[in-house]
């Protein structure tokens, strides 16, 4: 199916009963008015939770559309190490397109903060519907079966509290001291959680910094440049997935030449 990721549609377990997927006037105008399909065109459907089915379109007019759902598609296997991106929202629209790509990069849950040096302390203020849709668009787009959990907004003192002792916590931070992320990223192989805390324009408050130690967490470099707060989110979620994450080689063997890590090449 050419450019299939264009007929990937989210439906919720509602809106998928009895072997039909049941559209929103929405989904009917993009099925209809702007991809231009008809009954018995063929898309795909999938509810967030992993299952995903092959389609056919049974009904289609630009406010309704149905589909019968023809068959399943073999179980998404679950990436081995989730991880949460915990970022202290920037102002303007940066932070959409941080839920945008570290949706389409695999990260399982989502964290909107606000900090001591937050430039617009508001900034998370009525954005929460807004990211649930940019969640659900990039999901469609990327191919991934599960979305990721959007969890409330709250402050980075409070996230900081409720940090599971599991979960590995990497904090970035531009200060002295801090390991380059690459290498940090040698002793999550076989961690199940990792979660990445990213400062907004303003940066962590060194008060924020020193709890984030105090709970475990590691103090994490992405090298010599001041990296905007959207740069530094994909950056970050990019070295995990390569070097720890679902990017790593299918034997669990971890990306060779990079410093402290597993793999073959490597000493």
């Amino acid at each position: 199916m050419g450019r299939a990721h264009h007929r990937r549609f989210f439906l919720s377990p509602e809106g998928l009963a009895g072997g039909q997927a049941v559209f929103g006037p929405a989904q009917a105008h993009q099925l209809v008015s702007v991809l231009r399909l008809g009954a018995g065109d063929r898309i795909a459907v999938f509810d967030g939770t992993g299952r995903e089915w092959t389609a056919e379109l049974t009904q289609a007019t630009p406010r309704r559309a149905q589909a019968r759902l023809l068959v399943e598609h073999p179980p998404e296997t679950p990436p081995r190490l989730a991880v949460t991106l915990a970022q202290v929202a920037p102002r303007g629209a940066a932070m959409d397109l941080i839920v945008a790509k570290a949706t389409e990069l695999g990260v399982a849950r989502i964290v909107p903060l606000e900090a001591e040096h937050s430039v617009r302390r508001t900034a998370v203020s009525g954005g929460e519907a807004r990211w649930r849709r940019i969640i659900v668009e990039a999901t469609e787009q990327c191919g991934r079966r599960r979305l990721p959990e959007l969890a409330p907004a709250c402050a980075v003192g409070q996230y900081l509290r409720m940090c599971p002792p599991s979960q590995a916590l990497l904090v970035c931070d531009q200060g002295g001291g801090a390991r380059p992320l690459a290498e940090v990223c040698g002793t999550l192989l076989g961690a199940a959680e990792v979660a990445v805390l990213i400062g907004g324009e303003g940066g962590l408050s060194p008060q924020e910094v020193a709890l984030a130690t105090q709970r475990g967490g590691r103090r994490i470099s992405l090298g010599p440049r001041l990296l905007r707060a959207e740069t530094a989110a994909l950056a970050a979620l990019a070295v995990v997935q390569a070097c720890a994450g679902d990017w790593t080689s299918p034997d669990g063997g971890a990306v060779a030449g990079i410093p402290g890590l597993q793999g073959d090449g490597v000493a």
